[in-house]
Formats: C-alpha cells, structure tokens, sequence
C-alpha cells in the first residue's frame, strides 16, 4: 500500500505522474500542468552533456550550421546598413527604431533555426525547408514574444542604468540598491530568454500551445529551478559568441547563429529529460566478441 502511495506521489516540476510507467506516456500533461515545488528528489540536469550533445548534433549538421548562419548574416548586415545609412542622413534618435527590423530578421531566423535543430535532435532528419516551415508555424506568437522580450529587456536595461548612472552622479544608498536590483533583474531576465526560442518550438506540440504567457512562465520556471545549470549554460553562449566574434567576426558570420539554436535546443532536451517530459536516450554499446588471446 505504502509502495503503490509512492508512486503515485513522484514529484515533477510539470506535473504528477501516477506511475512509472506513464512517466513518459504523457508528455504533454506533465508539460502543461506546471511546475510544482517538489523537485528536491530529481537528479540535477547535467551542463556538460548538454553541451557535447548540442555541439555533437551542430557538427552533424555543419554544412546547414554554416549556411543558415551565413544567411542571416548577410540579411542582418544588409539591414543594418541601410539603417546606419537613415541615421546619418536624418540625425533624428526616432531613426535608431530601424535597428528593429535587424533585431526581427535575426529573431525569426533564430526560430527557424531551432525548429531545424529540434527535428535534427529529436527525430533525425530534417530539410532546409523545415526552417521556413518553423518560421511560417510559429510567426504570430513569434512576434507577440519579439514584441514583449523587445519592451521588457528596454525596461530592466533602462531602469539599471538610470540608477547606476544616479547613483555615481549622486550616491546614495537607496540608488544604490534599485541599480544593483534592477542589474540582477536584468540578468535574470536575459538567462530566461536564453531559453524562449526552442520553448516556442517545443510549445507547438503540447497542449498549451507557444503562447506568450506560457513561454514567459515555462521559462522563469526553468531558470528559477534550474540556476546552476541555466547560469552556466549562458556564461557558455556569450563565450562561445565572443570567441566566435574575435576573428573579424567571422565566427558569427558562419557559426554562432546555427550552433546557438543546436546548443539551446539541446539545453532545453537535457531539462526535460530531468522531468521526464521526454525520455532519455540510452547508451549504445557495441557487443565485443569474446576472444582467447594465447600467450
């Protein structure tokens, strides 16, 4: 009697499970019921596996890495150009808004990018018309989500600085304070966006669906519960962006944006393994015939 409560009683963070063997049978309903708060008897998520996977499935797909990657390069340069190009001539601040269509290129290639990766990961295989394909089945909540990282990042950026910048000019403890909780904030903030590209992706096949609110709550909630893992998987991409962009920034021309969405995606995988939202996949070992060696 004792045994059965137990097992009806594992914990997870999106959702209950009523036994083992329904653990991976319903990855959608553990998905969307939320997380709870016992976690404490789940295995931790590990970074270092997440990374040789993501960078393993990046390598696998070199030639798409470097295709895609190159593309929204030279997209985002283009319009970059033109918009350096309208700042000079109009001298107005109202023109620096034309940074927004670089920032909305490279979002929506980002998405397109994930999606490729996920079916790589999960399924693999998939074409380059899977990256159109992911863009034109998720281009509304893409763009509600652009739309609220885009206000909310302004915000907790403007607000950090605002009150450094008072708190050097002035002093004080209360500037002070707000300066370094709105840097943490801030912070924060950034590591969950880490995670809401291939969360839009995953979102597609649950039934909550990739809506803005669920992809905002999923995402503070992987961090929140996962920070060891989620800071360190974020001082990994801004190292790995910044040594990509120190050859004349050729790295990120041919290699930061295909390789960031296999490395997310598979950070993404990793913490759902430690969920149990989908099952992790068992170690191959070759069977050695047994052999006498005479001496």
């Amino acid at each position: 009697m004792m045994m059965n409560w137990a097992l009806h009683a594992l914990p997870g963070p999106f959702g209950l499970c009523s036994s083992p063997s329904t653990l991976h049978s319903r990855p959608q309903s553990l998905y969307n019921n939320g997380m709870n708060e016992q976690t404490t008897a789940l295995p931790p998520a590990r970074l270092g596996r997440a990374l040789a996977k993501g960078f393993r499935a990046a390598y696998d797909s070199l030639g798409y890495v470097v295709g895609a990657s190159f593309a929204t390069f030279v997209a985002c340069a283009l319009l970059l150009s033109l918009a350096s190009l309208a700042v000079r001539h109009s001298k107005s601040p109202v023109a620096l808004l034309l940074i927004l269509p670089t920032l909305l290129v490279a979002w929506l290639a980002g998405i397109g990018m994930a999606y490729f990766a996920r079916k790589m990961i999960y399924e693999g295989h998939a074409t380059i018309s899977d990256t159109w394909e992911g863009i034109g089945r998720l281009i509304g909540p893409a763009l509600a989500v652009f739309a609220a990282d885009l206000i909310i990042t302004a915000v907790l950026l403007g607000d950090a600085a605002f009150f450094l910048i008072a708190f050097r000019a002035r002093g004080g403890a209360v500037l002070s304070g707000l300066g370094i909780l709105f840097s943490y904030l801030s912070l924060m903030w950034l590591m969950m966006v880490m995670y809401h590209a291939p969360l839009l992706v995953a979102q597609l096949e649950m039934e909550s669906g990739p809506g803005v609110k669920v992809v905002l709550r999923k995402s503070l909630l992987l961090a929140m519960g996962n920070p060891g893992f989620t800071l360190g998987f974020f001082v990994v991409i801004i190292a790995f962006a910044a040594i990509c962009a120190l050859p004349a920034m050729l790295g990120i021309a041919i290699l930061f944006p295909g390789a960031a969405a296999f490395l997310l995606t598979s950070a993404l995988r990793e913490l759902f393994i430690k969920y149990g939202v989908v099952e992790e996949e068992p170690e191959v070992v070759e069977d050695q015939p047994w052999r006498l060696d005479a001496d």
